[in-house]
């Protein structure tokens, strides 16, 4: 416990000051996090993607974050052609992993592009998600804990239980509906509202998933870089899911 608590610690370290300050320090952040969560990916393999597929794999999700908007997608599609192709050339890239490669490729340019986006029109987006992200999950964890009788997801997850849900969803929608209203612009009070209904649930969602993962991988994290929490995947599980689901939130309000 005290190496997780020092551990969470070291983290706040890093990340708060890239969200007040921004600039090189919020890009940085971007790229460790891209980088070393593509690294875990291809680690998950039996035999490991091989190293020149993993840095092509980082370089071209990089690249694709300082393309002009207009090229991404068609940029993404060429990027997935190559992977695609590459069991053609090396019996060392299997199938398998072609599509594991393709699908976090596409993943991380979606969540690169959507943080920065966010977080160049309001730095406080960023703040809200997290909120609603990880209020969830320490109060699904009480919940849990004190009131959990019904289990959620036995087969991916033994210890989650339904009271544990409902508890952490409910008291992330208020905090992160009260933080929007009072901090937050009220010309962007729909995407608040519907980004406190809906990320609770989708960031539980994706811890599911990854924990699947992880259990289809045989598993116990997707790496050892954050002593007592596992890897980068291992921490921003749920806060990818929820970047990507409040993008979709904040682009579709806006064109209404």
């Amino acid at each position: 416990m005290k190496t997780r608590i020092l551990t969470m610690f070291a983290i706040l370290a890093c990340v708060i000051p890239a969200l007040l300050f921004g600039g090189i320090l919020i890009d940085a952040l971007v790229v460790f996090i891209i980088v070393v969560g593509l690294h875990e990916v291809c680690q998950l393999s039996e035999q490991h993607c091989p190293r020149a597929v993993e840095y092509f794999l980082i370089a071209a999700v990089l690249f694709s974050l300082i393309l002009d908007a207009r090229l991404r997608l068609p940029y993404v599609g060429f990027v997935c052609i190559i992977l695609l192709a590459m069991p053609v050339f090396s019996e060392k890239m299997l199938v398998s992993d072609t599509f594991l490669c393709m699908a976090f490729a596409a993943f991380f340019v979606i969540i690169g592009t959507g943080f920065l986006a966010m977080y160049n029109q309001e730095p406080l987006f960023i703040w809200f998600i997290i909120l609603a992200t990880y209020v969830c999950d320490s109060f699904a964890y009480l919940c849990g804990r004190f009131f959990g009788k019904h289990k959620l997801c036995v087969r991916i997850s033994p210890k989650k239980t339904i009271e544990g849900s409902i508890g952490g969803w409910f008291f992330a929608a208020v905090i992160s509906f009260l933080f929007a209203y009072f901090f937050i612009s009220h010309e962007h009070l729909l995407a608040m509202a519907l980004g406190s209904i809906f990320l609770p649930i989708f960031g539980q969602i994706g811890d599911l998933a990854f924990s699947a993962i992880k259990r289809s991988y045989k598993i116990k994290d997707f790496g050892y870089l954050l002593p007592g929490h596992g890897g980068i995947l291992d921490r921003v599980d749920s806060l990818l899911f929820n970047l990507t689901v409040f993008y979709l939130i904040f682009t579709a309000v806006n064109l209404l």
